[in-house]
């Protein structure tokens, strides 16, 4: 890979998570305690795949559900930073982040099509639409800051405007089954 593609890959991962992804990647492994095989393994890719993208070979992690594993994992960094989740509980909540996947997804990221599609209803879209919203809505705010500002900007506006804050939080920088409850509370 050429230096050229690779500077144009990291300037897209400052772009979208607010910093390159092997910095990002490190300072997880460093504040998890865990090498960076570990960190693969909570996100669900291989440690290949990993240092691809630290390296900056890969602009992104394509599959979805390590894509919101790794928005999940640094929302968890934020709040064992800001003092909300105890260093005991950690390795818990990184449990979780492993075991989580995109809802409409199987665990290898193929699409789940159900029996018969979910009709639009007089309560509103289905859990299709949905889906769809957040990861429109995931886009577009990635597109305009990364997950660790998202979560910043949460930070800042919280006091005033808590709603606005929790739609940064958890549509910008959360597990996208966590965004797609939150639009059907705020929807329905």
């Amino acid at each position: 890979m050429d230096q050229t593609t690779t500077a144009r890959n990291l300037e897209l991962q400052r772009q979208w998570y607010g910093a390159p992804l092997g910095e990002l990647c490190r300072d997880l492994c460093a504040l998890f305690g865990v090498t960076q095989s570990g960190l693969a393994e909570v996100l669900g890719i291989s440690p290949a795949m990993l240092s691809l993208v630290m390296r900056g070979q890969r602009a992104r992690i394509a599959n979805p559900d390590a894509a919101a594993r790794l928005s999940a994992a640094l929302h968890l960094a934020h709040e064992v930073r800001a003092g909300s989740v105890p260093p005991d509980a950690v390795a818990g909540r990184l449990a979780e982040v492993r075991s989580s996947r995109t809802p409409g997804q199987d665990s290898l990221g193929a699409a789940v099509v159900p029996a018969a599609p979910p009709a639009e209803t007089a309560t509103g879209p289905g859990p299709e639409a949905d889906l769809r919203f957040v990861r429109r809505l995931r886009e577009l705010l990635t597109s305009a800051s990364g997950a660790v500002d998202l979560l910043d900007a949460a930070d800042l506006v919280a006091a005033r405007h808590p709603g606005l804050a929790e739609i940064l939080r958890t549509c910008g920088a959360g597990r996208t089954d966590d965004a797609v409850a939150l639009v059907r509370r705020l929807t329905g």
